[in-house]
């Protein structure tokens, strides 16, 4: 790895926060070393160090090392005056462990980090930085020690390490905890505080009655601790540490050496550092655990939040869509059935119901089948067995399905398979359209289609009649006179097709083929109740009245200015009459030959309405009448 010193150079005030607090590092270890004779027994400094190498990114730890070296060789200054070559010495075997404990603690703890959070970040931290790095130190130490003449490698080695290790239980979570604070703002509320106190007072209570003991019951010092951990976590379980080693410190403050043997002050030394190893170990593991346990509760509540988030959006959209599900089933124009995979009704809407006239609670649980017309049941079958076999999964037909009065509705029926995930029919949505008047207009097309051929048939015969006589027996005014038969033709065809070639008003077809000849209501009096008459009966008596029409305004009462026309018509019982009758006009005389006016009024309206047709040649004027049956003229039922 490249290092480049000044791109990398952390701030000024962090250099110089990282100094003092190695110097006061080293005064505290200072202060605890009360015994002649005996090394240091805790050295915090080095913690300090390593804090700082594993909450710094990798490329300043050039600058935390050397910081760590200028503090050591400071403190050599100020208390040990060692020689500077051993100086150096201690210099390079701090420096060594500290850095192969954060080279391999980093990749454990994922560094740089901004608190020990984990249970395994903080037993990776007491195996590798608490009982493994120290063997560096403690072993280059002690050589440097043994070579300057001081004390033999056997004597100092297990000293060392046990200081060094304790050092880093001490310092490394304290530095850590309280980076991490300035950092985040995180600063204690009020009462936080004042709970803080609270421990502090305790451990400050049993401290002093530790030490007017004789530390009989050394123990109870991790109360605090546990409580601290608990309470405050990796924080509060590291202020609680600094606290117990104080005490122990003001302990071995108060040890006259000259009261004790040598045996007796490194048996004692021993017991504060295996206390404080215990104390300091116990309340981070207990710390990290507790915070493991806040997180996970955390994160449970977070995952339980956005799952009930989650299913509350999906139960929202699940009500939505059923809701929209509801009213397209419900207010469709058209029927809408869900039908099981055994034919069965599961679902209806108020559609088909009605389209089939049957509650909804009489059709669901029913087969389908029940309300198709039998006749049809063959195409639901076969489009069935194409579900059934997988050949398709959606079909379209028209049958006929049955009312519940016994009447037929056609219907465009959809279907739609909706299948397992093993490809059998769960269910199917059959939507049915009301198609009956659809139907009934093809049919009623079909029979117009039919009605207008044969219609058009009979008015060229009938057109080819009038021709024939009219050629055969008034040959000089043939154009004339068939032209005026056909306008009445025609007028007869106008007044059919504004009524759809459906039945037609006897007045108005009256109406229709006297308006050339006077005004009806003055000279033509019309009487007789409404009576609608079929088209073949209108054509029959449309050609007889122009007939009666022409004669009266040639030769009878319409050829003069004082002569009447009266036309009634009556209906009794299942007979059908009709009249015509002339007064005022010329004296009439009966016709010495029979012409085409005479077949027509009689022969040939006679013939089509199954009738009887009477003319009276009275001298006052011509009365002519047609009986038929009423069947004749009055709708077929």
């Amino acid at each position: 790895m490249t290092w480049s010193f000044a791109a990398r150079r952390p701030s000024v005030p962090a250099l110089a926060f990282a100094y003092v607090t190695y110097i006061v590092a080293a005064a505290f270890g200072r202060w605890l070393m009360v015994i002649p004779g005996i090394p240091i027994t805790v050295w915090p400094p080095n913690g300090v160090i390593l804090a700082m190498l594993l909450t710094q990114p990798r490329q300043t730890w050039p600058w935390w090392i050397l910081i760590g070296a200028a503090g050591e060789l400071t403190g050599n200054v100020i208390w040990f005056q060692n020689p500077p070559l051993w100086a150096l010495g201690y210099v390079a075997a701090n420096a060594a462990a500290v850095t192969s404990a954060a080279f391999v603690l980093a990749p454990y703890v994922q560094a740089p980090i901004r608190r020990v959070a984990t249970l395994p970040q903080i037993l990776a931290f007491i195996v590798i930085g608490v009982l493994a790095a120290p063997v560096i130190s403690a072993t280059l130490g002690s050589a440097v020690s043994a070579l300057a003449g001081n004390n033999p490698f056997t004597t100092t080695w297990p000293i060392w390490w046990l200081g060094d290790a304790t050092g880093f239980l001490i310092a490394t979570p304290l530095v850590i905890s309280t980076v991490n604070v300035w950092r985040e703002r995180a600063w204690p509320t009020g009462a936080q505080l004042l709970e803080g106190a609270a421990i502090a007072l305790l451990l400050t209570a049993i401290s002093v009655w530790e030490i007017a003991t004789g530390a009989t019951f050394a123990f109870l010092l991790l109360v605090p601790v546990l409580w601290a951990a608990l309470r405050f976590e990796v924080r509060g379980a590291a202020f609680s540490v600094l606290g117990v080693a104080i005490a122990i410190g003001f302990y071995a403050q108060s040890i006259d050496p000259a009261q004790v043997s040598a045996a007796t002050a490194a048996l004692l030394h021993l017991k504060m550092q295996a206390l404080t190893l215990v104390a300091a170990s116990t309340g981070l593991i207990v710390a990290t655990v507790i915070r493991q346990q806040r997180q996970a509760a955390v994160d449970l509540a977070r995952a339980n939040a956005e799952l009930e988030a989650r299913v509350a959006e999906r139960t929202r959209a699940i009500e939505i869509a059923e809701q929209r599900f509801k009213a397209t089933f419900q207010n469709a124009g058209v029927g809408i059935s869900i039908v099981g995979g055994d034919s069965m009704l599961l679902r209806v809407n108020d559609r088909l119901a009605q389209m089939l006239d049957y509650d909804v609670d009489e059709m669901e649980g029913h087969p389908l089948d029940q309300f198709t017309h039998p006749d049809d049941l063959s195409l639901g079958e076969a489009a069935w067995s194409r579900l059934k076999s997988g050949a398709a999964d959606d079909y379209e037909l028209e049958k006929r399905y049955i009312r519940k009065d016994g009447s037929t509705v056609w219907g465009h029926t959809t279907v739609s398979c909706v299948r397992d995930p093993d490809g059998r029919i769960a269910y199917l949505i059959k939507i049915i359209q009301d198609i009956t008047a659809r139907k009934r207009s093809d049919e009623a097309r079909q029979l117009l289609m039919r009605e207008v051929n044969h219609r058009s048939k009979n008015l060229l015969t009938i057109v080819l009649v009038i021709a024939r006589q009219m050629a055969a027996r008034s040959p000089q005014d043939f154009v004339r006179v068939f032209s005026e038969r056909l306008q009445s033709l025609a007028a007869n065809q106008d007044l059919l097709v504004q009524s759809e070639w459906q039945y037609i008003d006897l007045t108005d077809l009256v109406r229709t083929q006297l308006e050339h000849f006077g005004t009806v209501g003055d000279r033509i009096i019309l009487s007789g109740q409404s009576v609608m008459i079929p088209p073949s009966a209108a054509q029959a008596l449309s050609m007889a009245l122009h007939e009666l029409a022409t004669n009266a305004a040639k030769y009878g009462s319409l050829s003069n200015e004082t002569g009447r026309v009266e036309i009634a018509w009556n209906i009794s019982e299942d007979t059908f009459c009709i009249s015509w009758r002339e007064t005022g006009g010329p004296e009439v005389a009966a016709p010495r030959s029979v012409g085409f006016g005479s077949v027509v009024l009689d022969k040939m309206t006679a013939s089509s309405l199954s009738g009887k047709v009477t003319i009276d040649y009275a001298p006052e004027g011509i009365v002519w009448q047609l009986r038929c049956p009423l069947s004749a003229i009055q709708p077929k039922r």
